[in-house]
């Protein structure tokens, strides 16, 4: 209901015409594996990757407060997955035995994503390690991610003057016919 075509995005975001064409645009070159903070730095070139420093990482902007806060909560994330899969699970061989697990992992895979199904990143799935990074990267984009991303919005949209709710297109400029039309309503 949210994002999917004629959905609440499309019909009160301003642009939302074209929220389902450009979300497909971009899905296009989507990579789960790629979707944690710290592969998005590097992707996006902010820094390299150093396996000494306490994130694996070397930020090449000095003051870059999502970062730098980020990767503090993405660390703090994997430690607490780490240690919940770990006391969870004794081995390996208890991920593969793992027929709710697994099946669960199938749906994502094979039903959610059923056109990239066939991508040579996905996890496995037969590891801790993977059940881990995967586990991180759910967290991370439901969490963090999604409230850096979303959060923000509120300071334009939650100005009443900016998006007023009956107002489904932008506030006209003052001295076009349009604005001089609002005008004497008031």
């Amino acid at each position: 209901m949210l994002v999917n075509a004629e959905g609440i995005i499309e019909s009160i975001f301003l642009g939302g015409a074209y929220f389902v064409e450009m979300s497909s645009f971009v899905y296009k070159d989507w990579v789960f594996t790629e979707q944690g903070l710290p592969h998005d730095l590097l992707k996006r070139g902010v820094a390299v990757e150093v396996p000494t420093s306490p994130h694996g990482l070397r930020l090449l902007i000095e003051d870059y407060p999502y970062a730098i806060d980020g990767l503090d909560i993405w660390v703090a994330i994997k430690l607490w997955v780490e240690e919940y899969v770990n006391s969870y699970y004794k081995s390996d061989a208890a991920i593969v035995q793992d027929s709710e697990l697994q099946a669960f992992w199938k749906e994502v895979v094979e039903v959610g994503h059923c056109d990239l199904k066939n991508a040579t990143w996905w996890y496995k799935m037969k590891t801790r390690a993977e059940l881990i990074k995967a586990c991180t990267i759910f967290i991370w984009i439901a969490s963090t991610l999604h409230a850096t991303i979303n959060f923000g919005q509120y300071l334009y949209g939650g100005y009443i003057l900016n998006r007023p709710t009956k107002n489904r297109r932008l506030m006209p400029e003052k001295g076009s016919v349009e604005y001089d039309e609002l005008s004497k309503n008031f």
